[in-house]
This record gives structure tokens, C-alpha cells and sequence, in this order.
């Protein structure tokens, strides 16, 4: 926001914002699971010696590390979108009550 410019948020803009952030947090989580799946299940293809354990577990450690990363960032979208979902039932709420007192003090002025 710079100068005298206003942001205008409205409920259906929070409203699919949150549809957006929460199906691309799901169809991400459902990636990241099934390249853990895969990975998981290709076992140890740098053999038994010496420098390919080392150079497996350093590959595992980094690959869990890496997986779960992405994994905490997908399930944060999905509750991020949640959240703003919540928010736009909250600000439509607030919008009704808004307009819905307006209403009555005008009505309260025209009476007087």
C-alpha cells in the first residue's frame, strides 16, 4: 500500500484464495508423499562398501530432511487456506452487519 491508496478485499476474493491455497497445498502434499513412497523404495544403489554407505546415508539423511520440508510446507498452505476461508465467512459477516446497521440509523434519521 503506498500513498493514498486503499487494498479492496472482498469475501469471494478471501473465498478463492482460500480454494486456491488449499487445493494446491493438498495436490502438493499428495506429490511430495508419493516421491517419498518412490524414493523410499528404490532401497540402496550405492552398494554395501564403505564409501556407499556414507555416501547413502548422507543421501537418506538430506532426502528425509529435504521431503519433509516440503511436506511442512504443503500441510501450511492447505491450513493457510483454511484460515482464509474462515476469514471470508468472518469478513461476509461482518459486511451484512455493516450494511444491516446502516440501514437502521438511516431508518432512525428518517424517523426523527
Amino acid at each position: 500500500m503506498t500513498g493514498d491508496s486503499w487494498m479492496d478485499v472482498s469475501h469471494a476474493d478471501l473465498r478463492d484464495t482460500s480454494r486456491g491455497l488449499t487445493e494446491n497445498g493438498a495436490d502438493h502434499l499428495t506429490e511430495v508423499r508419493a516421491m517419498r513412497a518412490y524414493l523410499e523404495g528404490e532401497g540402496d544403489p550405492w552398494g554395501d562398501d564403505e564409501l556407499g554407505s556414507m555416501v547413502g546415508a548422507a543421501y537418506r539423511a538430506m532426502t528425509r530432511h529435504a521431503l519433509d520440508v516440503y511436506e511442512s510446507l504443503a500441510e501450511r498452505h492447505v491450513t493457510t487456506g483454511e484460515g482464509t476461508g474462515l476469514m471470508a465467512g468472518n469478513h461476509r459477516s461482518a459486511e451484512q452487519r455493516s450494511e444491516e446497521e446502516a440501514d437502521r440509523i438511516l431508518r432512525d434519521v428518517r424517523q426523527a
